[in-house]
This record gives structure tokens, sequence and C-alpha cells, in this order.
């Protein structure tokens, strides 16, 4: 008889643990589950615009590498007697066969897609610090493909007494579409790149003093 009586309250003692540990494992899944998603549509938004943004640099300078166009490839400056500028000239043929080969390439590699996995150890879901690099690390998953338009700009910089810097920039409007298992979202982001520069010396003409669209 009292080994029946042990054994029953051995197996209640055991069902209340057992029921303690599930609503502990529930509790601990649910607060991690509502810190979870809105951390990874944050989080990933910003690891694919780094990724996306790794990809075009990295496109974009391969395409520099291989055409290797300096200044004078691009530019041509004209002085008078004095020395001051005339006109400054761009070499349409060079600048059209650039950028199209730049345009080519970018959108090849946004638009196919791209699979990312991005990892954080599970201690950061506590807005800790100091717990952040702790537990075992959770996974997000997901994929993004994009679209941009582009286009080459001259700009001018002061550098000095009678001295310019005249910068050839691409510029990339991007806009990423991320997919992930449980959201999907849009970022939209601009980066420049230098395609060639050079300081000039002597008065430049007012007429290329700001900006411009180079077609």
């Amino acid at each position: 008889m009292r080994s029946r009586r042990k054994k029953s309250k051995l197996q209640r003692r055991i069902r209340k643990y057992l029921i303690i540990v599930l609503i502990i494992t529930v509790g601990i899944i649910v607060f991690f589950e509502t810190k979870a998603v809105p951390f990874q549509q944050k989080y990933v938004k910003t690891q694919a615009e780094i990724i996306s943004n790794n990809i075009i640099s990295e496109t974009v300078n391969n395409v520099l590498t291989e055409y290797n166009f300096n200044y004078d490839d691009i530019v041509n400056i004209n002085y008078d007697d004095g020395g001051n500028v005339t006109s400054i000239d761009t070499n349409s043929k060079n600048i059209n066969l650039l950028k199209a080969a730049l345009n080519k390439a970018v959108q090849e590699k946004l638009e196919k897609g791209t699979e990312a996995s991005v990892s954080v150890h599970i201690g950061i879901f506590t807005n800790l610090s100091l717990l952040s690099n702790f537990g075992p690390k959770v996974n997000f998953d997901f994929t993004f493909l994009g679209s941009f338009n582009s286009e080459m700009v001259s700009t001018f910089e002061s550098a000095g007494l009678n001295q310019t810097i005249h910068h050839i920039k691409f510029i990339v409007n991007a806009r990423i579409i991320t997919l992930a298992p449980d959201y999907s979202d849009g970022i939209e982001y601009t980066t420049d790149f230098e395609i060639a520069q050079s300081v000039i010396v002597g008065d430049i003409p007012a007429t290329y003093a700001n900006i411009g669209k180079i077609t």
C-alpha cells in the first residue's frame, strides 16, 4: 500500500515538474518569437543593403578595371592663351561604352536574385549588450533581388587658389526587394563611384560650376 502511495506521489511530482518545464519552454518560445520577428525584419533589411551594396561595388570595380579608362580618356579640357579654361568636353563614345558596360554588369547581378543567410547569438534578443554574444546562434535566411537606375555626373570641387578638382562619378540608385519566410520588404539607397578625377589649374567658366548629368 505504501509502495502504491509513494509511486502515485512520485508520478504527481513528475507531472508537476513536466508541466512547469512545459510552461517555461512555451514562455521562452513566445518571448523569443515576439523579439525575433521585428528584429529579423530590421536586421535582414540592413544585411540585404550591405550585401547588395558589396555586390554592386565589386561589379563596378571589375568593369572599371577591365576598361581602365583614365581622366583623359573621358574628358578633354581646352585652354585659351592666358591659361584659362574655355571648354570642358566629354568623350561621348567612351562615356556611353563604359555606362552601358556598368549597367549591364550590375543588372545581371541584381536581377537574378541572391540567397543569403545571417546568424546571431540568441542573447541579442535580450537587448542587453553584455549578453548579445551569448547563447546558441539563430540563422535568418532570405533572398533579395533588385533593379536600379544610374547616371554619370560631373562635379567640381574647389581645391584652393585657382585650382579645381573635377570628378566624374557613376551614380547608382538601387531598389532591393528582400524575401524571407515571414515577410518581404523593399529598400532603396544611392551609392556613387569615382570614375575619374583631375585637378584643373585655371579659372573655370561659371557654366561648369555645378553638378551636371553627363549624357
